[in-house]
Formats: structure tokens, C-alpha cells, sequence
């Protein structure tokens, strides 16, 4: 048998048990935005890289772009590959809010300026010295490209080699 005050405690916390529901839903129902996470329908994790050039930039410095953040390093034979491709469809799509960020994966600065000087890579090339950027979108090889909206919101996660056209066709429902 249960005692009355045992009653009186249980009725404690099953009210501070619902006060504490009702301010979890409100912080984190529909309106509370979007939630960071790297699978698509989220927000991009933030990060600041070293540019090849030595400038700091940091992925909310592209607030209002799209923004193709594409993974890759020298020794990469698909990378090599779609560099021609990316650089074509940016070019193409010159005056629009886009941009591609190139994020070297773990190479030191020499051998990647002959890399990029070869293939005349035009975007910033970001470097991810420790491999820490790319292991919090979990990428899962070399290549691995995501394209985030306008919002910084993750669209698609294509990993392996993009081509011109697919990339195209991601674009067409960003930027029409």
C-alpha cells in the first residue's frame, strides 16, 4: 500500500516531469529552425580552415551562396578527374550566388600549389591538415562532395566522382 505523502512526491515529479517536456518542445519544435547534422535536411556544421593562400575563412563566411564543399586530395585519381568538371560548371555559372570550396585532405601546401597551378583550379582551396573537417561530415573516401543551400543547409551528399552534368542538375533546383 502506497502512503499518502509517497502519493504527494510522485505528484512533484510528475509535474516537474511535464514542465520539462513542455520547455523541450519549445525549444526544439518546427519553429526552433533546422538542425545542425551532416545528413541532408540539416544545417552544415561551421568550420575555419587555412586557406592555401594562409588566410583563415570559415564556412559561415559563404552565408548566402550556394556552396559546394567538395573533399579531395592530390593522390585522389577520381579528384583529379572531376576537378576539370567543377571548374566548368563554375565557370558557367559566373554572377550567380555559388561557390565551390575546395578541402584538401590532410597534404601540405607545396605539393597541393602544383596540384592546383596544373589543373588551374580558379576556387579556395581549403586545408583540413588533421583530417578533422572531414571526419565530421563523415565522409566516407576521397572524393566527397555536399552542396548546401543558400541557408547552409545540407541538399546532397554525393560521394565519388561528380560530374559536370550531375552537378548541373543539382544546381538546376538551387540556383534556377
Amino acid at each position: 500500500m502506497i502512503k499518502d505523502g509517497a502519493l504527494r512526491g510522485m505528484g512533484r515529479v510528475a509535474g516537474l516531469l511535464i514542465l520539462l517536456a513542455m520547455a523541450l518542445m519549445a525549444c526544439g519544435g518546427p519553429e526552433a529552425g533546422v538542425r545542425t547534422g551532416i545528413s541532408e535536411g540539416q544545417q552544415a556544421p561551421n568550420f575555419s580552415l587555412e586557406t592555401l593562400g594562409g588566410k583563415k575563412t570559415s564556412l559561415s563566411d559563404y552565408q548566402g551562396q550556394v556552396v559546394l564543399l567538395n573533399f579531395w586530395a592530390t593522390w585522389c585519381a577520381p579528384c583529379r578527374e572531376e576537378i576539370p568538371a567543377i571548374e566548368a560548371v563554375l565557370e558557367a555559372r559566373q554572377g550567380e550566388p555559388f561557390v565551390v570550396l575546395g578541402v584538401n585532405y590532410q597534404e601540405g601546401g607545396e605539393k597541393i600549389r602544383a596540384f592546383v597551378e596544373e589543373l588551374d583550379m580558379t576556387y579556395p582551396v581549403l586545408l583540413d591538415e588533421t583530417g578533422k573537417v572531414m571526419q565530421t561530415y563523415r565522409a566516407p573516401g576521397l572524393p566527397m562532395s555536399i552542396l548546401l543551400d543558400q541557408e547552409g543547409v545540407i541538399q546532397k551528399r554525393h560521394p565519388g566522382l561528380l560530374t559536370e552534368a550531375k552537378l548541373d542538375e543539382y544546381l538546376a533546383e538551387l540556383l534556377p
